[in-house]
C-alpha cells in the first residue's frame, strides 16, 4: 500500500466526564507552582475545564486532550497575572530599608547581574548523601517559592511569565501593557527582592554555619 492511501486511525473525541480523573491532579500542581496560593490554583484549573468544555467543537486532534488542556491553562495563568498588573506605572519606592540603584549591580545593555555583585554559587549536600541533598533542595524550593509570593503583584507577574513561563519580554509588555523600561526595571527589582528573601532566609555564611552546629 502507498503511504499516500495509509488511513490513519480516528483521533479519538475529547472525554468531558474523565478530565478531572485524567488530568486534575496534574493540572492542579502546574497551575500551584506558579501562582499565590491553592485556591487561585483551583479557580484556574476549574477555569480551563469550563473554557474547555465551550471549546470542544475547536478540538481537532492535532495535539493530545492533555496537551490541549495545558495550552488552555497557561493561557488562564497568563490572564490572570494581566489582571494582577493592570497598573501601567512602576513604583520606584525602595524594596529595603534604603535604596539601593539597580546599577550597581545589573549592566545596562542586558539587565545581567555585575560579575562582581552575582549571588555567590551555594552547594547543597556533602557526605551526607543523596537523601539529604533532596532534603535540602525542597526545603530551598519550599523557601525560594515563599520569597516569590512575596513579591509586590507587577513583579511577581512579570518574574512568573519571564523565568517561569519564559515568554519574551515584548509578550510579557504586550500582556501586562507596560514599557520596555519599566519592564526592567520590575526585573531588577524582583532579582534584588528575592536575592535579599534567600540570603535572609536560606543562605548564610559558612563560618557562621559551623559555629550554629
Amino acid at each position: 500500500m502507498d503511504a499516500a492511501d495509509t488511513v490513519l486511525p480516528p483521533t479519538p473525541a475529547p472525554e468531558p466526564r474523565q478530565w478531572v480523573y485524567c488530568f486534575g491532579d496534574e493540572l492542579y500542581r502546574f497551575a500551584l507552582s506558579r501562582v499565590p496560593n491553592a485556591g487561585t490554583a483551583e479557580e484556574l484549573v476549574q477555569e480551563t475545564f469550563v473554557s474547555a468544555l465551550g471549546a470542544l467543537h475547536s478540538f481537532r486532534g492535532q495535539a493530545s486532550e492533555r496537551t490541549w488542556l495545558f495550552t488552555i491553562l497557561k493561557r488562564k495563568i497568563i490572564d490572570h497575572y494581566r489582571r494582577q498588573a493592570r497598573s501601567p506605572f512602576v513604583s520606584l519606592a525602595p524594596i529595603a530599608d534604603q535604596e539601593v540603584p539597580e546599577a550597581r549591580f545589573f549592566h545596562a545593555h542586558d539587565g545581567h547581574w555585575r560579575e562582581e555583585q552575582y549571588p555567590t554559587a551555594w552547594e547543597m549536600g556533602g557526605d551526607e548523601g543523596r537523601g539529604d541533598v533532596l532534603l535540602e533542595q525542597q526545603e530551598l524550593h519550599a523557601i525560594l517559592r515563599s520569597c516569590q509570593q512575596r513579591l509586590p503583584p507587577q513583579q511577581l507577574a512579570v518574574f512568573v511569565l519571564r523565568f517561569v513561563e519564559e515568554l519574551p519580554a515584548e509578550d510579557i509588555c504586550q500582556e501586562l501593557r507596560i514599557t520596555a523600561s519599566n519592564y526592567w526595571v520590575i526585573v531588577h527589582r524582583a532579582k534584588l527582592q528575592l536575592r535579599r528573601c534567600l540570603e535572609k532566609n536560606w543562605f548564610q555564611d559558612p563560618a557562621a554555619a559551623k559555629l550554629t552546629k
